[in-house]
């Protein structure tokens, strides 16, 4: 089927305008149905490899050989989105993880686990990952018009939001009524599913308007891109705050406060997180509404600035009450930013990439990922020694200061508008507003 047109005076109707196009929501219930699948693994893997070794220290290499693939084939992902089908590079991921999964639950029914298995399974499902999302990532921009775009993003991370909040509350409830085997069984034919589904999805691959250069030199265009253009710089540094001084709370702190500050324990950890999946869904339905609005480089530095004002008030809250009901509107509310800033964050990044660099762009962003453990782990130790109180208000409050050093000190990004990317992407030019 030909890439969706431009509609004769297309406006934006509603929220949920994208799901006007049939291969947008095929994508949509794939991107949904991954991202469950996903979840689910995750925890059933950290589940197994608990019960296996008993050792948490075996649990976080397990976890951190995720990170290996990211960094190593990122580059060779991003020009295999430029130059190949999207949907046939979401398929073959797909098929590659139903088989990987399957074979896994075959190696516990038959009780021949060995611990090299899971670091084995974790690298190769990496890797399926690492090109599977920058594909699903920039195949919007071939299933909607360019107007559309931004809602289209919205609403995925409305799937994404949904579908980490059912996941990581139904997984624990799942192992303990099919068993840790037919979980991946099952998360195995979600895989095959959604191939079958993406593969529904027909499109005409754009002729590249550039000469297509050497693989090697192909590889190094987004990092080139991304250095050259100031907006899509400002953009990065944006990205990083999150994951470098806020995520770090939630995954480093949150169990310290579930346990010391809340005194609540498992249940309690599961609410905090909980709730942050919640302001999520709620960001994804914000961002959809906000379709119009022309001022996306605003939106987002005034949603990181909450974002960081929540967390730091959660922190207070948490210990000055004890009480996790008083806390937990703060948690719903800096998920709500955090879902609005890292969309609209995307939006704008992809929208100013021209489309013959888009995926490689996409898998540059893949790379930020690489700094949440530093952030972890910094965190985590600082905790140990000061607090997670004074930890969590302290990392809160950089990237408080970080925005709004951003937006004191550059009219560029106050003044990124939505409606200059997709043509400043297109012709790699840049706006002239200062820096």
């Amino acid at each position: 089927m030909p890439r969706a047109a431009p509609l004769p005076g297309v406006v934006m109707r509603n929220t949920f305008e994208a799901f006007r196009y049939r291969d947008y929501r095929l994508l949509w219930i794939g991107n949904l149905c991954t991202t469950v699948a996903v979840w689910i693994q995750t925890t059933t893997m950290s589940w197994v490899t608990y019960s296996l070794t008993g050792s948490g220290s075996t649990l976080g290499l397990v976890n951190g050989v995720r990170t290996i693939p990211t960094l190593l084939v990122t580059p060779i992902a991003g020009v295999a989105v430029d130059r190949s089908s999207k949907n046939k590079i979401i398929a073959v991921s797909q098929l590659s993880l139903f088989i990987f999964t399957f074979l896994l639950a075959v190696d516990i029914y038959l009780g021949a686990l060995k611990v090299w298995h899971l670091f084995l399974f974790t690298l190769l499902a990496g890797v399926a990952n690492t090109f599977n999302q920058p594909a699903r990532q920039t195949f919007v921009f071939d299933l909607v018009p360019p107007e559309i775009v931004p809602n289209a993003i919205a609403l995925d991370n409305i799937a994404f939001s949904s579908a980490r909040t059912l996941a990581s509350t139904g997984a624990g409830a799942l192992i303990v009524a099919f068993g840790a085997a037919n979980n991946f069984l099952i998360q195995a034919f979600m895989y095959l599913a959604i191939m079958t589904t993406v593969l529904s999805i027909k499109t005409e691959r754009r002729r590249r308007a550039v000469p297509r250069p050497e693989f090697i030199r192909e590889m190094g265009e987004g990092f080139r891109y991304m250095s050259r253009n100031p907006n899509a710089r400002l953009l990065m540094l944006m990205m990083i705050i999150n994951p470098m001084f806020l995520i770090p709370l939630h995954l480093a702190l949150l169990p310290i406060f579930a346990t010391k500050v809340l005194v609540g324990g498992a249940i309690a950890l599961g609410l905090l997180l909980g709730s942050i999946g919640v302001g999520g869904f709620f960001g994804g339905l914000l961002t959809a509404a906000l379709s119009k609005v022309d001022r996306r480089g605003l939106v987002q530095l005034v949603a990181l600035l909450v974002h960081s004002l929540a967390h730091a008030s959660f922190c207070v809250v948490a210990y000055l009450t004890g009480r996790i009901w008083l806390a937990l509107p703060f948690l719903i509310l800096a998920g709500t930013m955090e879902s609005l800033h890292l969309t609209t964050n995307q939006t704008v990044l992809q929208l100013l990439a021209p489309d013959h660099l888009r995926g490689r762009l996409t898998s540059v962003l893949q790379l930020v990922q690489l700094i949440t453990p530093m952030g972890v782990f910094a965190a985590g130790s600082f905790a140990d020694h000061f607090g997670p109180v004074a930890v969590g208000v302290t990392f809160s409050l950089c990237g408080f200061f970080l925005t709004a050093g951003i937006i004191v000190s550059s009219a560029r990004m106050r003044n990124l508008r939505l409606s200059e990317l997709h043509e400043l992407g297109r012709q790699g030019l840049e706006p002239a507003s200062e820096i």
